[in-house]
This record gives C-alpha cells, structure tokens and sequence, in this order.
C-alpha cells in the first residue's frame, strides 16, 4: 500500500521519488522522507520513535500519489519511523505497516595524546577522545600509529582499541627505523627522508624534509568520526592545510581543469555516459601538491576532499564492525579506522613515484600494443570486420591492434554470434572443436589469422556480468543456474544474489572474482578464445555498477569497499588471465579502475562525444591520471558518439594521439543505413576531403617509426615509477606559474614537450618551454626555455619539441623526417 525505498537503487548521484534525504543522517540533519501510496489516500503521515517517545508528523502531498514528509533533526540514537494513510481504497495505520530506521552517530573528536610508545617500526599513541558538549571518551578507546615505510613517506592509521601495559615497553636498542624525542607537549621524528613534528596538545602535524626549516606538509591528527551502537564507527575525517596559491592534482582520471584546490570533490568509481565533470570511471584519492607533497587516502571505500578552505577535509564513508571486548581490555587489531600516508619529496614527481611504489608498479603492455588501434561497435561479423583490416593494409595505414567488441551472443558473452554448439551443462569449459561456425562469423580462427598475418593483433570485448535474459536460452540459463547455486556472485546481505541497479546491463548478476572457484569457472568458460582461437586481449568494460552498501563478497569485503575495488578485481583478474594464457604477450584494455590500476594496463578514457570540448577534456583527464601513477591510458580519436566529426578535430585528436600512450579510433554502433565509422577513410568519404586519409596515414607512420622509442621511454619511466605522460609545471616546479599557464601541453616520455592544437582554426600555437634548451621536432632549430614563442602547426603538424640534451635527440628529430617514399 505504501513504497518507501530510504536507499534509492543507491546510485551516488541520481535520488528517486520515494527515499530518504539524507540517505545517512548525521546528527542534526534535517530529515526528508518521501513516499508513494498506491491506494488513493487523503491523508498520510509518519510516526516517529525515538528514545524519547513517538510523534506524528503529517506528511504533505506532492500530486502523483507521491508524499513528503520532514520528521526533523535528531541527536545521537535509533530512529524508527512508519507510515500511515487513510482514504481512498483502503487505511493503513502505523501500526500495520513496515517500519524503517536509522541511527544516528555520536560525533567524536581526537582531543589529545595521552600517552607516547615508541616501537620498533613505530610510534604508537595513545590518544584522548572526546565529544561535542562534553569529554565523553569512546568506550574503545583509540590509538594512532605512525610508520615509515618509504622514504619520504609517512603513514598513520587511527584505530579504535585500547593499549595493552606490555604494548609501552622499549625496544631493543639498534632496533628502530627511527629517532625520535620528545620535549615537553613536541613529538619531533627523523625517519629516512623526512622530519615529522608533532604538537601532542594542538595536534598540529608538520613533515619536512630532511634539513629543511619549512614544513612541506601540515596538518592535523584532530580526526573525527562518529560512533555508533556498540563500538562501532562510521564517516571518519581528517585535515590538511592548503595556501590560495597552491595548487592541488590528481584524484584520479578528472576531466576538469588541472587544480583541484578550491572545490569539493568525491572519490568514487561512476559510469557517467559522456561529459563526465567532475565524475569519473577512475578516481584515486591521492593528491599531489606544487609545493612537493602528497595525501593519499588508503581505502577503498567512497570518500569526499573538501578543498573549498584552507583547512581541507578529507572524509571515508568507512564503516568498523563491533569491536570485541570493551575499555581498557580490547586489544588494537582489525582494520585502521583511518589510513593515509603523506608523502613529501624534493619534486611532486617524486612523489607519484612513490605513490606507484607503495600502490604498485607500472606494468608496461607488450611492444605491439604501443602501435595503432583500429575499432568500431559497427564491426559486428567477420566480413566487416575483415574488410576494415583489408582497407587499412590497402590504403598503406599502419594498424596494430583491432578491437572486435559486437562479437558475442550477449547471452554468454564468450559464445561468436550465430555458433552452432550442443548446451552443455553450467560447469562445463567449452573447446573450440564443441562449436560449428556459421551467419556472422563462419570462421572466427581465420579472421584473426588474417589479422595475425598482416601484423594486426586481436582484442575482444567483455564485460563482468551474466546478462539477464528475458527470453530462454538454453546455455545462458545453465550458466546462471550454475553461477546462482555455486554463490559465484557479488550477494547481498541476506545471501541473495545482487542483480545490477545501474543502467546498462540492468540486473545482470556480477561475478565474483574474490572467489577462486567463480573465477576459475569463469576464465575456463574463456580460455578457448586465447589458447585456440589465438586472440591477442581483451577489453574489459564496465565494472562501475556496484550499488548497495549491504554487498558482500567472497573475502568478506562489503558494499562500501566494493563501490571503488570491484574494477581493479575484475581487472585484476582478467589481466592475470590472459597473462597466464598468452605467455606475457597480451592485453587488457579497461574503462573503470581505482588505487592501483597501473597495475593493470590499460586504460581509456570511457565514452565521448565527438566535439572540441570533449577532445579537451580527454588531454585534461590524461594528465589528471597520470598523477596517480594511471599511465598506460589512451582515448577515443576524434570522440565515440555522435555524428564523424569534422575533418580538423578528427586530425588534431590524432595528432595529439601520436604522442599518447596508447593511440586508437573508436566509435559507436550505428544502423546499416549509415556508417560512422572513424576510419581516415570513412571521415573522408563522408567529409569529401581527402586529408582525413592522406595525413592520418602519415601521422600513423609517424607513430610507428617512434615506436621504439616510445617503448624504451615506457620501460624506463614505469620502472621510475613516473607516467609517460606529465604536466610541465609539476615536472619543473621552479617555474610552476609559468608553465601552469597552459593546461593542455604536457611532456611526452622522457624527452619531448607536446603542445596539442586543441581549437578550431588555428594555424599557430603559442609555446610555453620549460626551463634548458629544446628543439623543434620538425625544423630542428634551437630555442632556450622558460620563454614563449609561437609555433607553426598546420593541419598536418602538432607543436613538438626535444630536450636538447637529450642523448636521443638526434633519433627523435630522424623520426620526424619523413622517407622519401612515404613509408612507415
């Protein structure tokens, strides 16, 4: 009679029309809650429980059988709420119906530090708690660790527990990675590569480096949290203090301008369909500042930077479980409440660098994969598919990789398109002879022979669901009856499957692949495509659809951590797959990832539409990535959706992707009436200008003549820990004003300065060269840095300067001159 739904389908950004606002109250909140009567009531209102008794508040229609009631602010404590109508078909009193609730936390802060213990690979405090309007401590207690475990690299983790007496004891002497001292309420750490000070009353934080007399870093270990019945604790914050000129970047993939202080930001993986904002399939929570250090955040859970203030805040919506024991006798142990590590280094480089070094090392895909990508959604059988790399061997256009993603029966998505096969039972791993080919794929192993022959290696699509079917079919309900009585699913709290909330693929079950078993079950499934059919990689889309804070999974993650971990699981997952299946020599090529993706190449930037603002905002995101050690990251040329773009933008994308890590064209499917293809020659064709064709070809010989060198740089900046590609004004910091300046020229590997055209109807670009002495690519002559200049760039040329002390400079600038016969 009544449908109130407090969470919604839990989409972070989107709210319906019967939940609760806010979702998560915290204290003092003003509390919405709507509902939808499907009996025509007159009149509906709420019953309200709370320690101090229940009231009736009445509810307000909105027209559409729709009503909103505002039940007040609360204190600390359980609420219980319930619905009423009456009129219409039928009553409901309170009484009768379901009733919801919700708790509100305590808000408690770190007040002081009680108590100092020196460790031998730690500083261990003790710390005083309290709580608005009085001196409450937590009934844990709480403690903070402070560890070293890089140079230059400071980690806390704040958790809830009391300290045990044999806890206070002296290590060893010799024993300590650290020395400390402390002199009245000041806590002073030396550790390998930096110098911490701490306030013990203030708890004003400061990390220097080693013989510096300014702080690189300050902040506070004031943390605050809110506790909840029986110990346990939610909404954990900190804070750091920023300058007006300061600039902040990273937090993953972000497709806005370069600085993010200044502004409110969260931290959570999201599938937002073209002009993502400030939202993005690949968030981190790290940033790196000009001034020379870094915040991360580790944890997988949602969290928000608040970079409005000079003092920012940093908030997780982590969530403890119930601490065993209680007082004086629980003992530290569990997960932190609260983990971050600042980290300071004499350049900002130098601290992505360490970040890659505490997240991951960058893996670098194989040498061919450096070369160019061909794609299109429009490429749906083997003919099509085969004509495209016919026309590009034809037109004498270089393509290395070709990604095939409408091949599956989207049933089983590891099934081509019109196969004839006996259904074998849901455990079953299919073999390559199990299967007769026919309709849109008469021979797959033929078509990816042919590529294999003209040096075009096969990438296929796939995504981390089983799709819901609406009709029956016979292998894909065998699979979804194995999955559902194995649990190979994400579930929810009750041990019912989840079935996706988002969008796209809307109640598909999603693997599991914290689970051994499922993941093995669902590779076996795939394995034939690699080790028979010989494909080459896979791209491995979506993964951004986790929505429920109940979730749960195999190793006992819940929800809150499953938002932002489930695309580097799956990611995870595929790349050690078709690592292992192809002997090192293949690919993953993904749209959503988190903390750690560089683990896992490789990335693109996720759907766009084909316009100069979304050609912009995919440099900005680049960039933006590779702050956070995000390296091995391509994007669409031109754009995915919409109408072929013009001419000019489809050239200046592919010339900025020449100097890309990764360089492909992609597009969406189109009816057969109309091809959209973003071919050089269909932009051609379409456009009757013959350009399209003539210089994306020499653009992609250019690509291939600096292969080489691109890979070496790859190696050497990946095993540096540095992605290939870098801001200007973070690489030289001395002249950060300067080169901040231009949000769109970057560094390209270790040599070369790239100033992309990203307008329509230029000619000319100014130049902004950074500090030394650089060359002209294309003309070879010399300039000197810190200096403006305006360089030519013609419709078949992209601003591009060599350190001129580079000890290649002589091999870039010969890969630049063009054979005399055209050739790659």
């Amino acid at each position: 009679m009544i449908l109130h739904e407090p969470y919604g389908n839990e989409d972070p950004y989107k709210h319906g029309a019967c939940e609760r606002y806010p979702r998560d109250p915290e204290p003092g909140d003003p509390v919405q809650v709507r509902c939808r009567d499907q009996v025509g009531a007159t009149r509906a209102w709420v019953a309200v429980t709370t320690s101090t008794g229940t009231t009736e508040v009445a509810a307000v229609p909105l027209g559409d059988d729709l009503w909103t009631a505002d039940i007040g602010a609360f204190p600390p404590g359980l609420v219980e709420y319930r619905f009423g109508v009456e009129g219409g078909d039928a009553g409901q009193a309170p009484g009768d119906a379901p009733s919801y609730r919700f708790e509100v936390g305590r808000r408690l802060y770190v007040t002081g530090v009680a108590q100092v213990v020196p460790l031998s690979d730690r500083v261990r405090l003790k710390l005083d708690t309290g709580a608005a309007g009085g001196t409450a401590p937590t009934a844990h207690g709480a403690y903070l660790d402070l560890s070293f475990p890089l140079a230059g690299v400071l980690r806390t983790e704040l958790h809830l527990g009391s300290l045990h007496e044999a806890q206070g004891e002296e290590p060893a002497a010799g024993t300590r990675t650290y020395s400390h001292a402390l002199d009245a309420s000041l806590l002073t750490v030396t550790a390998p590569g930096m110098a911490v000070r701490l306030d013990l009353a203030s708890l004003a934080l400061q990390v220097s480096l080693p013989g510096s007399s300014e702080p690189a870093f300050t902040g506070s270990l004031a943390c605050q949290w809110l506790e909840l019945a029986g110990g346990r604790a939610s909404q954990v914050s900190t804070r750091f203090s920023t300058t007006a000129d300061e600039w902040l970047y990273g937090l993953g993939e972000r497709f806005t301008r370069a600085n993010r202080n200044g502004d409110l930001w969260d931290v959570r993986v999201y599938e937002q369909y073209k002009e993502q904002g400030k939202r993005t399939y690949l968030p981190v929570p790290f940033v790196v500042s000009n001034k020379g250090y870094g915040l991360w955040i580790d944890a997988e859970e949602p969290s928000y930077f608040d970079l409005r203030e000079p003092q920012a805040v940093v908030r997780v919506d982590k969530y403890v479980e119930e601490l065993a024991g209680a007082g004086d006798q629980a003992a530290p142990s569990g997960p932190a409440l609260l983990a971050t590590c600042i980290i300071v280094a004499p350049e900002p480089y130098q601290v992505t660098a360490a970040f890659t070094q505490l997240t991951g090392a960058i893996a670098v895909p194989p040498k061919w994969a450096f070369g160019p990508w061909m794609s299109s959604n429009s490429w749906n059988d083997q003919a099509l598919s085969e004509a495209a790399v016919r026309r590009t061997v034809a037109e004498g256009v270089p393509a290395s990789v070709i990604v095939i993603e409408a091949w599956s029966d989207e049933s089983t998505f590891y099934i081509f398109n019109d196969a004839q096969y006996q259904p074998q039972p849901g455990g079953a791993a299919p073999r390559l002879a199990d299967f007769t080919f026919a309709g849109r794929w008469p021979d797959p192993k033929a078509f990816i022979d042919y590529c294999h022959q003209h040096g075009t290696r096969v990438v296929l699509w796939q995504i981390p669901v089983l799709k819901h079917l609406d009709e029956p079919h016979a292998q894909g309900n065998a699979d979804e009856r194995h999955m559902l009585e194995r649990g190979y699913a994400i579930r929810q709290a009750d041990g019912s499957p989840y079935r996706n909330k988002g969008w796209w693929f809307t109640d598909a079950l999603v693997i599991d692949f914290t689970n051994p078993e499922a993941s093995a079950w669902w590779f076996d499934k795939r394995r034939y495509l690699l080790e028979e059919l010989g494909i080459d990689g896979m791209k491995t889309d979506g993964g951004e659809h986790i929505w429920g804070r109940d979730l749960r999974a195999h190793d006992g993650r819940r929800g809150l951590q499953l938002y932002n971990a489930y695309p580097n699981l799956y990611v995870g997952a595929y790349h050690e797959f078709v690592q292992q299946a192809t002997g090192g020599d293949g690919v993953t090529f993904s749209r959503a990832g988190y903390t750690g993706a560089q683990r896992y190449p490789s990335h693109w930037a996720g759907d766009e539409d084909s316009t100069w603002n979304a050609y912009q905002a995919s440099v900005r995101a680049a960039l933006s990535a590779g702050v956070c050690g995000v390296s091995m990251w391509s994007w669409d040329i031109g754009g995915f959706s919409g109408e072929v773009p013009p001419v000019e933008l489809y050239l200046r994308s592919t010339a900025m992707a020449v100097f890309s890590p990764l360089m492909q064209y992609h597009s969406e499917g189109h009816g057969a009436s109309e091809v959209r293809d973003r071919t050089p020659w269909n932009i051609a064709e379409r456009h009757g200008d013959p350009r399209a064709l003539d210089v994306y070809r020499r653009f992609a010989q250019l690509r291939m003549r600096l292969l080489d060198l691109i890979y070496d740089d790859a190696l050497a900046l990946s095993a540096a820990g540095l992605p290939l590609l870098r801001y200007p004004a973070l690489a030289y910091p001395t002249a950060h004003d300067f080169l901040s300046g231009d949000p769109y020229a970057y560094l390209f590997g270790r040599d070369l300065l790239v100033a992309p055209v990203i307008d329509r109807g230029v000619e000319a670009r100014e130049v902004r060269l950074p500090p030394g002495s650089w060359v002209d690519a294309w003309s070879g002559s010399r300039f000197e840095g810190l200096r403006t200049l305006q360089a030519s760039a013609g419709i078949d040329r992209i601003p591009v300067f060599v350190r001129a002390d580079s000890p290649r400079v002589n091999l870039w600038l010969a890969a630049f001159t063009e054979p005399s016969n055209g050739g790659g």
